[in-house]
């Protein structure tokens, strides 16, 4: 088993090691030091318990990791429902994008990975990799529709490909992502977040149009 959903529902135990790893994740853990035990001792179950449903340290991690992002994507997905206009809602994600980073979650984890600027075991990088091919991309292109969708009926941007759409909403939620990163690291920027969050908007917007 690989700790996924049965019957539209995820396993309880599955569910406190998921919430293990990542409270662990943002208490400043090094995920290339947790151990199995670890994770359950964090969980309260039993170690033998996790291998029921994983069948490695690494495999439980990637599976949390991801379990994470599809909740962030959830929550990304209802900003671009919610009140306001395009442009709004887009400074509204990169305003939660930076929410997320500062609390260390495992969505700027998975980020730090995807970067290199984290560096992790490779077994455990190929299973990030598996689990990321294994998310699908529905939420995220649910996305890219609902908002890009309300930009060409507002006339602020034009009427494009959706494949381009999706391309030049990713180049940028990346180029942001690894701005934040580099801010994490305690670097000095060159310019403020509000000058980052408005030159992204800026290049969506043009490569759009």
């Amino acid at each position: 088993m690989n700790g996924r959903y049965e019957n539209g529902a995820l396993p309880e135990k599955v569910r406190l090691l998921y919430e293990a790893v990542l409270a662990m994740v943002t208490n400043g853990w090094d995920i290339n030091r947790m151990k199995v035990s670890d994770i359950t001792a964090q969980a309260g179950i039993g170690k033998g318990t996790a291998y029921e449903y994983f069948s490695s340290k690494e495999e439980i991690i990637a599976n949390a990791v991801l379990y994470d992002v599809e909740m962030r994507l959830a929550h990304v997905l209802e900003i671009t429902k919610g009140e306001g206009d395009f442009a709004g809602k887009f400074v509204q994600i990169l305003t939660y994008m930076e929410e997320v980073f500062a609390k260390r979650q495992a969505f700027c984890l998975l980020v730090r990975i995807g970067t290199g600027s984290y560096e992790v075991s490779e077994s455990m990088r190929r299973e990030c990799e598996k689990r990321q091919q294994a998310l699908g991309c529905h939420l995220a292109d649910r996305i890219v529709e609902s908002l890009m969708c309300q930009g060409v009926s507002e006339g602020t941007i034009g009427e494009t490909n959706p494949y381009l759409q999706k391309l030049a909403f990713v180049a940028q939620m990346t180029a942001f992502a690894g701005y934040l990163v580099d801010l994490g690291k305690g670097e000095k920027m060159a310019v403020s977040r509000e000058e980052a969050k408005r030159f992204v908007y800026e290049a969506l917007v043009k490569s759009l149009n």
